[in-house]
C-alpha cells in the first residue's frame, strides 16, 4: 500500500478485515462481573430514565438487580447515595455508551423471549429458572443476548478503529503507507493492545478516543485550525467520561497542542480544545453530583486508600511480572523504549511520549489492585504504552534497523496474544487462585489477584495452553456442570486440592469447553453447528483483507499510452 494517500475505500476495507477478524475471536458473553454491573446501569437508564441499581425492597426490576444492589451495599463496585439507592462506580460515559445496545438487545429479547431460557436450561441443567436466576452471575447484566451484542460487536469496532487511527497518526508523523501500515500491525496484534479487541471493559473505546485526540493534535501541528482542535478536544473529554484516569493523560497531550500553537502564536485552537472537553467534563460533574451528591466524588474509595504499595516494587510488577508483565506481554517495548530517546524522534514527540508511558505507570505502580482485576495484562498502563508505540514505531523504525530482533519481538508478542484467546482469563484466574491457596501463597482464602499475577508458575503463557487441552477434553465438566473433584488445578498448575472449594473446576458455564469464544457459546445455546456461525466472519475478514491489500491499479497517467 505505498503512495501518498491511501484512497477511503482501502482504509473502509482495513476496518472491515479487522472488525470481523476480532469478530471471530470474540466473546460470547461478559467475561467481567465490572461489565455486567455498568450494563445493568444503561439497561436502567432505559427502562427507568435512572442509572440506580435498586434492591428488592426498592422496587428491582430482576433478581439480578437486587443481587448488584446488595453487592454496591458491601462496597463492591458501587457506593449507596444519599437517596438510599445504590450507583456503580463506572463512569457515567460507559453507561451512555452501552445504552444503544441495552436497548436493542431488550427490544430483540421481548420478541424471542426463549433465548433467555435457553441459555439457562444450558448452563444450569437440572436447575429451575427460578433456582438458576438466583445463582448464576449472568444476571446481572440479563438478559444474555444484551451480553452477546456488545461483547460480539463493541471490542471488535474499537480493534478497528484503532488500527485506522494508528495508520493515520503514523502518516502524519512522516510514514509512508507501508511503514504506517507495519506500525499499525505491530501494536495492534504483538502488544497486550489486542484485548482491547476482545474485552467489554471500558479501555478499548477509551484509547479509541485518545488516539483520536493525539491525532487532531498532530493535525493542528501540522497546520490545521481550530475545527479540528475542537474535535480533538470532544474526542479526549470522551475519552475522561469513559474512565476517570484518562484525564492524567489528556493533560500532556494538551500541552503538546499548547506547545505547538505557541509558535507562531495561534491561541484559538488552544481555546477550541479546551472548548472541546468542557461538555464531557461538565457531564461527569452533574451525573456524580446526582448520583453521590458531590461532583467530585466518583463513589470509587479514597485514592489513598489503596494507593499503598512503594512504587518502585509496583513498577517491577508491571513491567516484569509473569502474569501480567509488559515486557512479556508487550515484548516490542524492549525495543521501543531506547528509540524513545532516539533522536530520530523530535524532541517535541520525544517528551510527550515518555509522559504517557511513565505517568501511568508510576500511578498504578503504587496501586494495591496493580493487576487490573479481570483482564488480560495490566491494563491501566495500556493507553500509555500504546501511545508511547504509536509516537516512536513510525519515526524510528526498528523493522528497518534492527528487523531480526524487532521481528523476533513481534513473533513473540503474537504469540503472547493468541494466547490469550485459547482461554478465558476469568477461568484460569479462577483456577489459580485455587491453586495458590492450595500452595499456602496466603493465610486464608482472600484475594490473590497480586501473587498469581506475579509469580512464574502462574504465567498465562503456559497455563491458558493447558487449561484449553483440559477445557476442550471436557474435563471441567461432569453431567454438564463443574467438576468438584480437583482434577481442575492439577491440570493447569499441578496443584492437589486440599479443601472442597480448592476442586471447583470453572464455575462459569462459559468458561468451560471452549464457550468463551461466542461461536462455541451461542452455537451450543442455539443448538447449532459452530462452524457455521464462525465461518461468515472469518470469510469476510480474508475478502475484506484482499480488497485492502490487493495491488493498487496504476494511475492514468502512467500508462504508456498516457504519454
Amino acid at each position: 500500500m505505498n503512495g501518498s494517500r491511501t484512497p477511503f475505500r482501502r482504509l473502509f476495507a482495513a476496518w472491515l478485515a479487522t472488525f470481523f477478524a476480532f469478530v471471530a475471536v470474540a466473546h460470547g458473553n461478559f467475561e467481567t462481573t465490572d461489565a455486567g454491573f455498568t450494563l445493568l446501569a444503561a439497561r436502567n437508564l432505559v427502562e427507568r430514565g435512572d442509572s440506580g441499581i435498586r434492591r428488592a425492597d426498592q422496587g428491582a426490576t430482576s433478581v439480578g438487580e437486587a443481587q448488584a444492589a446488595q453487592a454496591i451495599g458491601l462496597g463492591i463496585a458501587g457506593k449507596v447515595g444519599p437517596d438510599g439507592i445504590a450507583y456503580t462506580w463506572f463512569p457515567f460515559g460507559h453507561q451512555l455508551l452501552l445504552v444503544p445496545f441495552a436497548w436493542v438487545g431488550d427490544s430483540v429479547e421481548r420478541a424471542w423471549p426463549g433465548i433467555d431460557t435457553a441459555f439457562r436450561t444450558h448452563a444450569a441443567p437440572g436447575q429451575t429458572p427460578e433456582q438458576a436466576r438466583t445463582t448464576l452471575e449472568h444476571t446481572r447484566g440479563s438478559p444474555v443476548l444484551v451480553q452477546g451484542l456488545v461483547s460480539v460487536l463493541l471490542p471488535p469496532a474499537c480493534a478497528a478503529s484503532i488500527l485506522l487511527l494508528l495508520f493515520l497518526l503514523a502518516r502524519r508523523l512522516g510514514a509512508g503507507d507501508r511503514d504506517a501500515w507495519t506500525t499499525a500491525l505491530v501494536i495492534l496484534l504483538t502488544t497486550q493492545c489486542f484485548a482491547f479487541g476482545r474485552e467489554t471493559l471500558s479501555d478499548g473505546p477509551g484509547l479509541v478516543l485518545l488516539l483520536a485526540t493525539v491525532l487532531a493534535v498532530a493535525n493542528v501541528r501540522s497546520g490545521a485550525g481550530v475545527r479540528t482542535a475542537l474535535l480533538g478536544g470532544l474526542c479526549g473529554g470522551a475519552a475522561v467520561s469513559l474512565r476517570y484516569q484518562n484525564a492524567a493523560l489528556l493533560v500532556p497531550i494538551g500541552l503538546a497542542l499548547l506547545l505547538a500553537c505557541r509558535r507562531p502564536r495561534r491561541p484559538w485552537p488552544v481555546v477550541a480544545f479546551v472548548l472541546g472537553v468542557l461538555p464531557a467534563a461538565a457531564l461527569l460533574l452533574l451525573a456524580n453530583h446526582a448520583r453521590f451528591g458531590d461532583p467530585f466524588d466518583t463513589g470509587y474509595p479514597k485514592v489513598d486508600a489503596w494507593l499503598d504499595q512503594p512504587a518502585w516494587l509496583g513498577a517491577v510488577k508491571i513491567l516484569f511480572a509473569a502474569g501480567r508483565g509488559v515486557a512479556w506481554l508487550s515484548p516490542i517495548v524492549w525495543l521501543a523504549l531506547p528509540l524513545a530517546a532516539n533522536r530520530r524522534v523530535p524532541v517535541h514527540w520525544r517528551w510527550l511520549a515518555w509522559l504517557v508511558f511513565l505517568f501511568p505507570l508510576w500511578f498504578f505502580a503504587r496501586a494495591r489492585g496493580w493487576q487490573g482485576g479481570e483482564c488480560w495484562g495490566a491494563r491501566y498502563v495500556t493507553h500509555g504504552l500504546v501511545l508511547l508505540l504509536a509516537i516512536v514505531l513510525p519515526q524510528a523504525t526498528p523493522w528497518r534497523r534492527w528487523p531480526k530482533a524487532c521481528w523476533a519481538l513481534a513473533a513473540f508478542g503474537a504469540f503472547a496474544c493468541l494466547t490469550s484467546v485459547v482461554a478465558p482469563v476469568r477461568g484460569v484466574k479462577q483456577l489459580a487462585d485455587q491453586a495458590a491457596w492450595a500452595r499456602g501463597l496466603a493465610a486464608d482464602e482472600t484475594d490473590m489477584a497480586d501473587p498469581v499475577s506475579w509469580r512464574v508458575e502462574f504465567t498465562p503463557l503456559v497455563a491458558n495452553w493447558r487449561y484449553a487441552v483440559a477445557s476442550a477434553g471436557g474435563g471441567f465438566e461432569v453431567g454438564g456442570y463443574a467438576a468438584r473433584d480437583g482434577r481442575a488445578i492439577a491440570a493447569v498448575f499441578g496443584a492437589e486440592a486440599a479443601t472442597e472449594r480448592q476442586k471447583v473446576a470453572p464455575v462459569r458455564w462459559e468458561d468451560r469447553s471452549g464457550r468463551h469464544l461466542w461461536w462455541r457459546f451461542w452455537g451450543d445455546v442455539l443448538e447449532l453447528p459452530w462452524w457455521a456461525l464462525l465461518l461468515p466472519p472469518v470469510a469476510f475478514a480474508v475478502l475484506f483483507a484482499w480488497f485492502a491489500a490487493r495491488p493498487r491499479p496504476p494511475a492514468a497517467s502512467d500508462s504508456p499510452t498516457a504519454r
